[in-house]
Parts: C-alpha cells; structure tokens; sequence
C-alpha cells in the first residue's frame, strides 16, 4: 500500500479538523493570575485586536489566539491533560481582548471566520509559530485565510497604542502593578 505523502504549509500539516476525543475545558484550565504577566508582557493593559486601551486588568479577558477548542480539534485531543494545560497557559498564544471581542466576535473561531481589526500580521505569525510548537493541523479553509495575508507582511511585530494618553483612575497604580509582574517573571526564570 502507498502511503499519501501529507500536505503543508508553512511547517504545518494541512488536514481537516478532527475531534478525535471529547472536549473539556477543564483538561485547559489556566490560572487568571497569567493576566499580570500578559500585561507585563504587552507593556500595557490593551488589546492587540482593537488597540484599546483599559483602566484595569479585570476589563478585560484572557484571549487564546489558537482557541482552546480549536487546537483540541487540530491534534490536542490526542494529548495528555498536562499537554493541554500547558498549551492553555503559553504566553506565546495568550493576549488581551474586550469582553466583548473575546466572547462575542471571535470566541472559538479561527482565522477562516474570524481576523482582527488591528496587528493582522502579528496575529497570523503567532497562529503559525503556535501551531508548530504544538505539532497542531491547520485547515485548508483557515490556510486560505491566511496565505494572503501573510504574503503582504512586511512585519510580525505587535504595534501597540500608547495608552499614556488614557485618562482614568486606576492608571496611576499600572506602574505599580507591572513592576510586579516584572518581578514575579524575574522569580519565575530564575
């Protein structure tokens, strides 16, 4: 018997989805306390989708990029729950969104259904670079999504709004609370 050769793209194997095991979200729990180190990590409290910028953390909501149920569908729901965990705890796949994003607008959708306003480039490299960390499928509809985009890329990089330029209340404490954070990452690594 011949075997098929696979198809890929960009390092990724193209196939269908497959839900090849139940999905439970709690096999991809994460802990909330991440926030402070997506913050940290952003430089600021804002969405890369919308370039909004908040007052607080608890505005906002952890986003995965690759959806949680997205990747179990694209060869998580073959792995061990501690696999899973880590993949739902990665800052390389977690950003900020509005409630209102993450919820309503993209929730589990992929990038066939679903791009941001805002870092489209940034965003695609990062469904990309998370899916081969992973060894996860990608989908023909979401790699013709995809391809042109990318081919007019002339940067990944994240543009960031300049949130200095909000007005709030609770801004006076950012500075504060991100020093933590940088602190708690210095603990982590060490």
């Amino acid at each position: 018997m011949a075997s098929v050769a696979e198809d890929t793209w960009r390092g990724l194997v193209v196939a269908p989805e497959n839900r090849c095991s139940v999905y439970d979200s709690n096999d991809y729990r994460y802990a909330q306390s991440l926030e402070a180190r997506i913050v940290s990590r952003l430089g600021d409290i804002f969405s890369p989708y919308t370039g909004r910028c908040f007052d607080d953390p608890r505005e906002t909501d952890i986003e995965h990029i690759v959806a949680r149920s997205e990747a179990h569908d694209s060869g998580l729901c073959a792995a061990d729950v501690p696999t899973r965990r880590r993949f739902a705890a990665d800052l390389a796949n977690l950003t900020l969104a509005s409630p209102e994003v993450n919820r309503h607008q993209k929730g589990a959708k992929d990038a066939s259904a679903w791009l941001p306003a805002r870092n489209r480039c940034w965003f695609a490299n990062r469904i990309v670079d998370v899916r081969r960390k992973y060894g996860l499928t990608i989908d023909e509809r979401e790699v013709d999504a995809l391809e042109p985009l990318l081919a007019t890329c002339q940067s990944a990089e994240l543009m960031a709004p300049d949130c200095r330029l909000a007005v709030g209340t609770s801004r006076f404490f950012r500075g504060w609370r991100l020093q933590l954070a940088d602190r708690d990452d210095a603990k982590a690594s060490e």
